[in-house]
């Protein structure tokens, strides 16, 4: 035999799946569905959105970069008077080939760091002029194997890191 109960609550919960039935049907009548055209997808720059190779998966690990960890990536410094940001303005080449810019400003670039301390994924998210968004990746790409690897729970992980190259240049031929 049935429990009361169980059968009232059974029949509650079908007038309440009816009710709720009914009141979408009444909200969507008269309205009519349009078909559906494909979307053209833009890739990233590097035209890979999606396609990783085998080492950068193994490199960054199956579960991907992380933000935060007890112990973050650092920059490993060759000297006293090292940084990260003497590094980049070290190592950034460009040069005015009319010597009449006058150039102020900077590219963010985005950046995986995996656990072995290589520069894995980098791309512009702020960029300023083809010219200089090709140089600060090429800046940034330099910098494997300049970091330390993030710790998480005791383990290296790959971790998402954002640095600005700066560009400054004021003319002296006006």
């Amino acid at each position: 035999m049935y429990r009361p109960l169980t059968v009232l609550g059974a029949l509650c919960a079908s007038l309440a799946s009816r009710s709720a039935t009914a009141q979408v049907t009444a909200d969507t009548t008269g309205l009519h569905s349009k078909p559906l055209n494909p979307v053209a997808v833009s890739l990233d720059e590097d035209g890979l959105s999606g396609v990783i190779t085998f080492e950068t998966y193994r490199a960054i690990g199956k579960g991907g970069p992380v933000t935060m960890c007890e112990v973050m990536p650092a920059y490993i410094k060759r000297n006293k008077k090292d940084s990260l940001q003497r590094f980049i303005l070290e190592n950034t080449r460009w040069a005015d080939p009319t010597g009449k810019m006058c150039i102020d400003g900077r590219v963010f670039v985005s950046f995986t760091v995996g656990p072995d301390g290589q520069v894995y994924r980098t791309k512009v998210l702020k960029g300023m002029h083809p010219l200089f968004d090709a140089e600060a990746l090429r800046v940034v790409q330099l910098l494997s194997g300049h970091f330390s690897s993030a710790i998480c729970g005791g383990v290296a992980l790959a971790h998402e890191m954002v640095v600005p190259v700066s560009f400054f240049l004021n003319s002296i031929n006006d």
